[in-house]
């Protein structure tokens, strides 16, 4: 299913990006929206000082804690059974809130507004508004929330016909580890853990319209010139919400380029959809041992209106030039983006149909 040109153009995106920040390893997975099909897939870890090589395939065998990319099927819950809404109103504690006497949840840059929208909360990738959201909704019955995930297949494998996937964790009520603080940290993407394959599975069956496909990298098997077995685009759910959801999720995902912490990445010709998540690493158990290290990711699809690919990027350890999502993991998406819009026509006429004025006169 590998498309020679879009993986070119993934390799050189990641490995770029990996150099700039000094990272320790990163993946990058390019999916066809209606089948699944992967066109691009790309694993780069750090051999030496400024050398990258394909060592492991971090993005089917390892399953980490994906920070705020999981806020959308957090809110995704939610939303589908009516418990809150876009323009409902959170509190932020102006972006600093202790849960259970844990540690405090912090909001990287805070929102100048005590409380926000639920939808600007989103927007903006406020841990605070999100899960006080998540927590308005279930406190009462957190294991209600871990079964509306379980509905949307987050607990499971993608089943890609390639051994070694990572296993998905999906903690509930009642677990060994589960606590009182389980609940808001899991709606920002903590005390859960997925591969980046499986986190863009999820994506892609929002940008499907609800479709769950599994992921594939081999059409058919031939041999001597002559094909023996045929691989037929395969469902994993036919709806994991109903299409007012997607609808409400797909503007607050533009959101995020538009007018959130994506928008760096907001361009004129082809509009993107996506969420941007910075997870900080636990290190022997703990999050407060000296020298911090993050993960960065992205996760969307494009033409935002009308997707066709999905795409989800991760970079593990950047050291220089900053950690946040939007500056190390964006760029490739975007970069991936712009080069599959340079390549496809039929992604140009609409807007060179718009763009155009004044009378027109059929050719003779």
């Amino acid at each position: 299913t590998i498309d020679i040109n879009l993986q070119d153009v993934a390799d050189a995106a990641l490995e770029q990006q990996l150099r700039k920040h000094g990272a320790q390893y990163g993946s990058v997975v390019v999916m066809e929206v209606a089948t699944g099909r992967i066109k691009a897939i790309s694993n780069l870890s750090r051999v030496a000082d400024s050398t990258y090589a394909e060592t492991m395939n971090w993005a089917v065998g390892e399953a980490a804690e994906p920070g705020s990319t999981f806020k959308l099927p957090a809110l995704m819950v939610a939303l589908e059974e009516g418990l809150i809404g876009p323009e409902d109103t959170v509190d932020t504690h102006w972006g600093r809130i202790r849960y259970c006497g844990g540690a405090d949840m912090i909001d990287s840059h805070p929102s100048s507004k005590r409380w926000v929208t639920v939808r600007r909360a989103f927007e903006a990738s406020l841990n605070t508004g999100c899960s006080q959201a998540v927590l308005k909704a279930y406190k009462k019955d957190p294991k209600r929330f871990v079964d509306g995930l379980r509905r949307m297949r987050l607990h499971e494998l993608t089943g890609i016909r390639v051994p070694g996937e990572g296993l998905p964790v999906l903690r509930s009520p009642g677990d060994e580890l589960w606590s009182c603080t389980s609940l808001p940290w899991m709606s920002i993407g903590y005390e859960v853990a997925l591969t980046p394959l499986q986190m863009l599975t999820f994506y892609n069956a929002v940008a499907n319209g609800g479709r769950m496909m599994q992921p594939q990298l081999v059409t058919h098997v031939s041999r001597e010139g002559e094909t023996i077995e045929e691989f037929e685009p395969s469902v994993l759910s036919e709806r994991i919400c109903s299409d007012r959801t997607l609808a409400i999720v797909r503007e607050l995902l533009q959101g995020v380029v538009d007018s959130g912490t994506a928008e760096n990445l907001h361009g004129t010709d082809l509009r993107i959809a996506g969420k941007t998540g910075t997870a900080q690493i636990a290190r022997n158990g703990s999050y407060k041992e000296h020298g911090k290290s993050y993960q960065a990711s992205f996760a969307g699809y494009f033409p935002a209106d009308k997707p066709l690919y999905s795409c989800i990027v991760v970079v593990n350890g950047p050291t220089m030039s900053g950690y946040y999502a939007n500056v190390v993991a964006g760029p490739i998406f975007r970069e991936i983006a712009d080069k599959v819009y340079s390549n496809r026509l039929e992604l140009q006429q609409d807007r060179m149909l718009a763009a155009a004025t004044g009378p027109r006169s059929p050719v003779s």
